[in-house]
């Protein structure tokens, strides 16, 4: 071989070699820059519901959330940053249009997963019910989604408002049985059309046609933050509130269609989306909300650029992709003039994440004794490390603590009565999770009357209509006694009746409530969840039945010896009577002593409510879970949050700062509501403001939200 060939043959031999260096150098640069652009997975709540529970009376809490590896839009659209114009919106929507674009999907590890509620600075965990997708859920009650869709109509869209028309009614089309939705059209100040929340696509469809043109505009610049999210929170806001004609289902939504003009308004920046989107992800309608539900809202901003200054074409670009909080959800495209066939592969994409979306339910045995709650999901042991959420950290969702059912385990307490079936005068055992701490003193059974009829549902319904089901079933009922209790079977002693027996022989059962005095929580209380036991009739009492025939006999013997004594008489004299039999283990007859008084009746949620002394009252004792106030006579006492002037000072938000004045006169107990927005009641009556009522012993007596029982001394 001769020289030249073999410098060729090193030469080639040189060249392959940097060929595959380099393709190695840059399949590990790629590997990098995987590695560097996959986050970590990470578990969003989107949604804490507890509205289930108040109707089938089980603990349940059922959750909305996605476990998801997020995909930064910077790296999906790299490769569009050497194009401009047309071709770099066309290549930037393509890219993110693509199927799962933005995200990765991972299953729910339930057996990894811890769902917590803090209760007294502890966190419990919860115990996981069950989990099921999003996607094959569709059609069970509640699982929907509430959309909320912006539709910009400032004059500056021009023939891009017929096009933003048309995507939105693709969003409307795609409604599955369970969505809502509201429309709203927005110029250059504010809302100016707004369908409300709605259930069907019809009445959808006739808002968005119902706007057929543009606004004139109304200047230079819009502030184009401040009327999304004015918007935003007014939609949200009225969603939480109880009461309405549409049925608000589990998950939301919001898609903004605008060309995100602002002209030079200085509250319109990129910046400025970067806090629309902060604040629509962390749900609080309001800020400052501590009533409604928390509600953490996917945002979808569509672009429809028009023909703006340069700068503020920028701008509207960065204002549009900021508002969308990818990782929760939400998503950003471009739709360019003519191009609204983009829609199907929008709401496709959206929908198809949606779809991926679990739905958990956990069995939660104590909840907080506040409206706010705090939850926590972790993960431990999994691979890759799944992030969890600690976003709902003291915030309202929608759960009334004096309305969540204690959980029973119905299934231990039944089979238990059936071994042993219970009986008046017995004892019963019931199984469940308590959160009383093994005091007994908080545990409350009592029999349903046979004749008492429990509702058929709630469904529908509020918690007051819970509340009100619960105060009728133990007002009309009758109470046993606890025996014993603790956190996980308590024990109780019932009363000596069989009026709360209901049919007969094999079929014979019993209906009760248990009631946790402290919490005020109650067990189911609908006609198909009430607790219902094995019963029979009390057994018959041998003993006693033995004593009194023993009795008897000796009587009888007693008659027979006094009759044959009588019969022998010497000289005209009476014999003496013989001794009256002494029956062993017997003593002396005991002296007279008066019956004891019988036992008070027992209100709700009380002890016993005895009546004041001879010569009225000195004094009254109101007791509750807010404390115990002691009213003399002599004196108007003020309740309310005003800590200054009230003497019974309460922290809840829903008591007025003088809410109400109670007094003892004549040794009983009056009470006047002092105008507040809450209402005052006695026995669960709403009594009318500024006039003195009376309050008799045992009563309820509740202001606002916060009750007390009255006890005269």
């Amino acid at each position: 071989m001769s020289a030249s060939a073999r410098r060729g043959r090193r030469g080639g031999h040189a060249l392959r070699c940097a060929k595959l260096l380099a393709l190695a150098a840059a399949v590990l640069a790629l590997l990098a820059g995987q590695r560097r652009a996959d986050a970590a997975p990470e578990a969003h709540l989107l949604r804490i519901d507890p509205r289930a529970s108040t109707v089938d009376g089980s603990p349940v809490l059922t959750t909305v959330l996605e476990v998801v590896q997020n995909k930064r839009l910077s790296d999906l659209t790299r490769n569009c940053a050497a194009l401009t114009g047309n071709a770099n919106l066309d290549c930037v929507a393509d890219a993110i249009e693509q199927p799962s674009a933005l995200y990765s999907s991972f299953d729910f590890p339930d057996k990894n997963a811890i769902l917590s509620v803090t209760v007294d600075g502890t966190d419990l965990p919860a115990k996981f019910e069950s989990k099921a997708r999003w996607g094959d859920s569709a059609g069970q009650p509640g699982v929907g989604t509430a959309w909320l869709i912006l539709i910009d109509a400032a004059s500056s869209m021009g023939a891009r408002f017929d096009e933003a028309k048309s995507v939105a009614s693709a969003f409307v089309n795609a409604m599955q049985p369970n969505d809502i939705v509201d429309v709203m059209f927005f110029n250059d100040r504010g809302v100016v059309e707004d369908s409300k929340w709605v259930g069907n696509k019809q009445a959808a469809a006739q808002a968005i046609a119902g706007v057929g043109r543009t606004y004139p505009t109304q200047g230079r610049t819009r502030p184009l933050f401040t009327i999304i999210k004015n918007a935003a929170t007014d939609a949200f806001k009225e969603l939480g509130n109880a009461g309405q004609g549409v049925q608000v289902p589990m998950h939301q939504a919001m898609v903004v269609l605008s060309n995100g003009s602002a002209g030079a308004d200085p509250s319109s920046t990129a910046a400025a989306s970067n806090l629309l989107r902060d604040y629509l992800t962390k749900g609080r309608f309001p800020e400052n909300n501590d009533v409604l539900p928390k509600t953490p809202v996917p945002v979808i901003s569509i672009w429809f650029p028009s023909q703006l200054v340069e700068e503020f074409t920028a701008n509207a670009r960065e204002f549009m992709e900021g508002m969308a909080n990818t990782e929760i959800g939400g998503f950003f495209s471009v739709v360019r003039d003519g191009q609204q066939r983009r829609a199907a592969n929008i709401v496709n994409a959206i929908r198809t994440r949606f779809n991926k979306m679990h739905i958990v339910k956990w069995r939660v045995s104590c909840v907080a004794p506040s409206i706010t709650q705090t939850f926590k999901l972790a993960f431990i042991n999994t691979d890759p490390p799944i992030a969890g959420d600690a976003t709902f950290q003291n915030v309202p969702v929608g759960i009334d603590p004096t309305a969540w059912p204690l959980d029973i385990d119905r299934d231990a307490t039944d089979r238990a009565a059936k071994k042993t079936p219970i009986y008046p005068g017995g004892t019963v055992k019931i199984f469940g999770n308590f959160c009383w701490g093994g005091n007994a003193q908080r545990a409350e059974i009592y029999m349903v009357p046979k004749n008492q009829a429990a509702p058929q549902s709630l469904q529908g319904g509020n918690i007051e209509d819970a509340k009100k089901a619960q105060r009728t079933l133990i007002e009309g009922g009758m109470r046993g006694k606890a025996v014993s209790a603790g956190d996980s079977v308590v024990e109780f002693e019932l009363p000596d009746t069989d009026k709360f027996l209901v049919g007969k022989g094999d079929q014979m059962t019993a209906r009760l409530i248990i009631y946790d005095n402290q919490a005020r929580r109650t067990s189911a209380v609908t006609a198909d969840k009430i607790l219902t036991l094995k019963a029979k009739e009390a057994p018959l009492p041998y003993l006693l039945i033995g004593g009194v025939t023993f009795g008897g006999v000796v009587i009888v013997l007693l008659l027979v010896s006094i009759f044959r004594g009588g019969g022998k008489r010497r000289g005209g004299t009476v014999a003496a009577a013989p001794p009256r039999p002494i029956v062993a283990g017997s003593g002396p007859p005991p002296p007279y002593a008066p019956a004891p008084p019988p036992p008070g009746d027992f209100g709700y949620g009380g002890g016993p409510m005895m009546g004041p002394p001879m010569g009225g009252a000195s004094r009254a004792t109101l007791s509750g879970p807010a404390g115990i106030f002691t009213v003399h006579p002599g004196a108007e006492v003020r309740a309310g949050r005003d800590g200054a002037s009230c003497l019974i000072a309460l922290s809840e938000p829903r008591v007025s700062g003088t809410h109400a004045s109670v007094k003892l006169e004549a040794g009983q107990l009056f009470v006047r509501d002092e105008t507040s927005n809450n209402g005052t009641y006695v026995n669960g009556q709403r009594i009318n403001p500024a006039v003195w009522t009376l309050v008799p012993p045992g009563a309820s007596l509740r202001f606002g939200p916060v009750e007390f029982s009255v006890r005269l001394e």
